[in-house]
């Protein structure tokens, strides 16, 4: 997938973001009650274009002027599907799709690129119904489920979500487990099944301890439950595996190094904060706090 595509999926996201904030339960950390809209832009972003249909073709061994499976042409037509979702042309991969499908009227790898496309298009009640046939007709396949439940939790029906996410995290052979107990800990927050939340990120961080999802997650967990030592440790791990923090993180670092006394290290989070993210809210919120200490200090 190509860098303008990710910019253009990233605004479709964040559209889609501001509707699927107003279905999520606010949760506190760091001065900030509930999940900011481009903080769940990034999320969604992340997962669809983890799950958009990897498409590929297939050949079968044989002589010269052997025709093509049927399962070769339904890939051929997935394949063709998603370059024309990656220029944003929904007509011209809905035309593909609709081909494939009439090729094979229970392929999951078609119906789940078709529901992809009305998701990006904001036909969600079409998109719900191709992911429920893609599991359907894939026998429950776990890639096909967890799309179908990141669906679910970007409607709002997080019990529904859990559900299949549950069944996805325990298919021990499964890829990508990581993104789908990432997905699990976040539907589980919405549900405030805290603790179990966490047990999901601590399984995601053991089958892939660089993960900064997971690390970021784990560190705001700490922090609300007030075990500032843990939350620095989890910081410090996703510090190690970024070079850019988001300024969400970056006041992270503030408060839990003003917790610590780690003077130098909340010096060095402010200037950067104050550095690369000027205008964020964060910032904003940083010099707020920061005076209102200094009038309470006077007092």
């Amino acid at each position: 997938m190509n860098l303008p595509h990710i910019a253009q999926v990233f605004t479709s996201c964040t559209r889609l973001a501001q509707a699927v904030a107003k279905r999520l339960k606010p949760r506190g950390a760091v001065q900030m009650k509930k999940l900011a809209p481009q903080r769940l832009a990034r999320f969604i972003a992340l997962s669809l274009l983890v799950m958009m249909p990897m498409a590929c073709v297939t050949t079968k061994t044989g002589g010269v002027g052997n025709a093509a499976s049927t399962d070769e042409a339904v890939s051929a037509r997935v394949a063709a599907a998603v370059q024309y979702l990656q220029k944003r042309d929904f007509e011209s991969a809905r035309r593909h799709l609709k081909s494939a499908l009439e090729l094979d009227g229970r392929s999951p790898e078609a119906h789940d690129a078709l529901a992809y496309t009305f998701l990006l298009s904001g036909e969600l009640e079409l998109a719900a119904v191709h992911y429920k046939n893609a599991v359907n007709y894939s026998n429950g396949g776990s890639r096909y489920r967890l799309n179908y439940a990141n669906y679910l939790f970007q409607q709002g029906n997080f019990e529904q979500a859990e559900k299949h996410l549950q069944i996805v995290v325990d298919d021990s052979l499964y890829e990508k487990r990581v993104a789908a107990l990432y997905l699990l800990g976040m539907t589980q927050q919405q549900l405030l099944k805290i603790e179990q939340a966490r047990r999901s990120f601590e399984r995601a961080l053991v089958l892939d301890r660089a993960d900064r999802r997971v690390l970021r997650e784990l560190a705001i967990m700490n922090y609300d439950a007030r075990d500032f030592e843990g939350a620095w440790q989890y910081f410090q791990q996703y510090r190690r595996y970024t070079s850019k923090p988001s300024a969400e993180m970056l006041l992270l670092g503030i408060e839990l190094a003003r917790q610590l006394n780690e003077a130098d290290a909340e010096a060095s989070y402010v200037l950067a904060l104050k550095n690369i993210y000027p205008d964020s809210r964060e910032y904003q919120s940083y010099k707020r706090d920061l005076e209102a200490r200094r009038k309470r200090a006077k007092q």
